[in-house]
């Protein structure tokens, strides 16, 4: 009896140790900052291609004289949202806060930050309860995550200053409260992400057209969908369509468990997998901002470590095609030849 009681004690101690050794690691190193960075990048690009690409028309869309009227703007206001395209009827403060929309997400996608951030939430959610009749559906996973954001290290890449401020970091890593604020708000940012898929591939999969693997098809011809004809036509193709259905529904079920994933390939694999599906529906359907917003996200489902490892191959095969090293045949399979001949020229001589 005493043997078991000592053995349990033991494996509560090992349990007990790796939880301070994760939690130490939690409150003392930052995490996924590669992802949360180009998060960053994609969300501000995405909001300066929302303003430009309708500039001549923004009067029209989110002005005092929109169709879409301020007091029915409003009315549809969700609990606790505003926007500051609503306070005034005026066209001159229309156009300073549609310009400072544009300027703040300029600045917010090159240099980042926290203040930054939180200007960029507050420009965003003011034009997207303007007119919630132009939006596509990645708007509203962009108001969740920006709000996590606030509380993360966004320019810790793909921003000026960034490899002095990582390597201030790495000098510094002791347990700090703003490193558990970050690394919990990263870890939001993928359970959102991670749960929006699941809950997308869910319902797919209890739905009929998705059952039968006609989807695709049905959605290749909805009116305003209609960007590629190629993209039409391979629907046709019963096989082609039944396929992507089940693809599709396959990768978003499996991105919660291939984040969880001890095997990096799983994670790789899958991200890329969706997306390259954001890249087929921007170029086939034409969301575009819903597509680069959905990129974006799954930009964090990836470690720094996944990141580092792609590089380093990336690095390598463009030394091999780009040094001249690299060959069709592997030496080993040229080798006997060349052995051969050598010995059969040795003979003759």
């Amino acid at each position: 009896m005493t043997g078991v009681f000592a053995l349990m004690g033991r494996g509560w101690q090992a349990g007990t140790a790796r939880l301070d050794a994760a939690l130490l690691r939690l409150a003392s190193r930052k995490h996924r900052l590669i992802g949360v960075a180009a998060l960053r990048v994609v969300i501000g690009f995405a909001t300066l291609l929302y303003c430009l690409s309708d500039y001549s028309r923004r009067r029209f869309l989110w002005g005092p004289d929109s169709y879409n009227s301020i007091s029915t703007a409003r009315a549809e206001l969700p609990r606790w949202g505003f926007s500051i395209f609503l306070w005034s009827h005026s066209t001159l403060w229309f156009e300073i806060a549609y310009h400072a929309v544009i300027v703040v997400a300029l600045a917010f996608m090159i240099f980042g930050g926290r203040a930054l951030t939180l200007a960029q939430a507050l420009m965003m959610w003011s034009l997207h309860n303007r007119n919630q009749d132009v939006l596509e559906g990645g708007d509203n996973l962009a108001q969740i995550v920006i709000l996590f954001m606030v509380f993360t290290v966004s320019n810790a890449y793909f921003a000026p200053g960034a490899k002095r401020r990582r390597a201030r970091m790495r000098a510094d890593e002791r347990p700090t409260t703003s490193t558990v604020l970050h690394n919990l708000a990263a870890f939001l940012i993928v359970f959102q992400t991670a749960v929006l898929y699941f809950t997308a591939g869910y319902w797919k999969i209890t739905g009929k057209v998705w059952q039968d693997g006609v989807a695709m098809y049905y959605i290749s011809r909805i009116t305003g969908f209609e960007m590629s004809a190629t993209y039409a036509h391979l629907m046709n193709n019963a096989f082609v369509g039944t396929a992507l259905c089940y693809f599709t529904i396959f990768i978003e079920l499996a991105l919660p468990f291939a984040i969880l994933s001890a095997r990096p390939w799983i994670r790789k694999a899958n991200t890329v997998a969706l997306e390259g599906m954001h890249l087929g529906i921007i170029a086939c359907m034409g969301l575009v901002c819903f597509g680069l917003l959905m990129i974006g996200a799954d930009c964090t489902c990836l470690r720094d470590e996944d990141y580092r490892s792609l590089a380093r191959r990336f690095r390598s095969v463009k030394e091999r095609v780009l040094g001249g090293s690299w060959s069709p045949l592997p030496a080993r399979v040229m080798t006997p030849v060349a052995m051969t001949a050598g010995q059969d020229g040795a003979a003759d001589a």
